[in-house]
């Protein structure tokens, strides 16, 4: 009986044949496994960058014009002692305003990013909910606020004094008027001053450096007055920053507070701002209508926010065929993508609490 030595050559084609369909079946089910996780995995993302985009400016949008008990009723006085009162960063006289990219006051604004053209700004301008309280009246220079613990470090790198440091902006209200201002100088008290906070107003930032006291009787503020954070927020679309590898920089949501500006979240291509205005004369606090921010003239009438926001992937190749989508979402045309990102679309109505109740 002869023994086989080797395949022939009809054997070897047909063994290679078989392998290279096993192979090619393998390959098929690798590249749709990663095809799948490449497009779940930027779906999360685009998702979970939506829904913190959306958080940030809600959170904001919703305190917009609050001044702690100041807030109770316009008739309320609430004076802007700073220098700069009437700049993007500092006029607290208005507790929202929006802008297209192109109308947007960028000199006076402290946002050095250059904002994506065709895109909308929005400022909003509130105090803390939490704050500290005066312990005894004010002075002409100086405020008496109590003891409370300190967490972080300030600019200086110094510890806070009752969360307070040099440069902070700050309102002080006592339910009956209010007074914005800048802390010059804050420091625990010694002495006959022990168990007090001592904060000063001087002229770095401020425009009117002394006010109150016996001098001043109608900007006394008594003891039990709150002094609360006043912040001015600047959201808006810039480039963020480079990728890895020389991969260009990608639109981003960006944070400006207070002339600082922070990137806050990677793939936000768009933003769509629309103002909801009551201007019925007997006001229900239901909006008539909803315009862009070049057709409101009275900021006060906004009791709402019509938010829309367009997300993209962050890695390109994730989609099969160019998407199509339509942005806002009352565009005549869709657009077309020129690249292969994911793309979704995220909105949101937020009423202003302190114009509603």
């Amino acid at each position: 009986m002869l023994k086989q030595r080797g395949l022939s050559l009809v054997e070897l084609m047909i063994a290679i044949t078989l392998g290279l369909i096993l192979l090619t079946g393998v390959m098929e089910v690798f590249l749709s496994s990663k095809n799948v996780f490449s497009s779940q995995q930027a779906l999360s993302r685009i998702q979970e960058s939506g829904r913190m985009a959306v958080e940030f400016l809600s959170r904001d949008i919703r305190m917009a014009g609050f001044m702690g008990c100041a807030s109770r009723s316009e008739a309320i006085k609430v004076t802007n002692r700073l220098k700069d009162a009437a700049t993007v960063t500092f006029n607290f006289s208005e507790g929202i305003k929006g802008y297209s990219q192109a109308d947007f006051p960028k000199a006076s604004s402290k946002v050095t990013q250059d904002i994506k053209a065709d895109t909308d700004v929005i400022v909003v301008r509130s105090a803390s909910s939490n704050g500290v309280y005066l312990t005894a009246n004010n002075d002409s220079e100086t405020l008496f606020v109590n003891t409370v613990a300190s967490t972080g470090t300030c600019k200086d790198k110094k510890t806070p004094v009752s969360g307070l440091c040099i440069e902070d902006i700050v309102v002080v209200t006592d339910c009956e008027k209010a007074n914005v201002f800048q802390i010059t100088n804050v420091e625990a008290g010694t002495g006959t001053e022990a168990g007090k906070v001592i904060i000063k107003h001087a002229a770095m930032g401020n425009a009117v450096s002394t006010w109150g006291g016996s001098t001043d009787k109608q900007n006394t503020f008594n003891a039990s007055a709150q002094l609360l954070a006043a912040t001015s927020t600047v959201y808006f679309i810039a480039d963020g920053t480079a990728g890895e590898n020389g991969v260009p920089a990608r639109p981003s949501l960006w944070q400006n507070i207070n002339g600082t500006s922070l990137e806050l979240l990677q793939g936000v291509e768009d933003m769509r701002i629309t103002y909801g205005m009551d201007t019925e004369a007997d006001p229900d606090f239901i909006p008539n209508e909803y315009k862009l921010a070049k057709d409101v003239t009275d900021w006060k009438k906004v009791i709402s926010v019509r938010l829309e926001l367009l997300v993209a992937s962050i890695e390109d190749g994730v989609t099969q065929d160019h998407q199509v989508y339509t942005f806002p979402t009352d565009a005549k045309d869709p657009t077309t993508a020129e690249d292969f990102r994911l793309r979704q679309i995220f909105s949101t109505t937020i009423a202003i609490r302190n114009r509603i109740n």
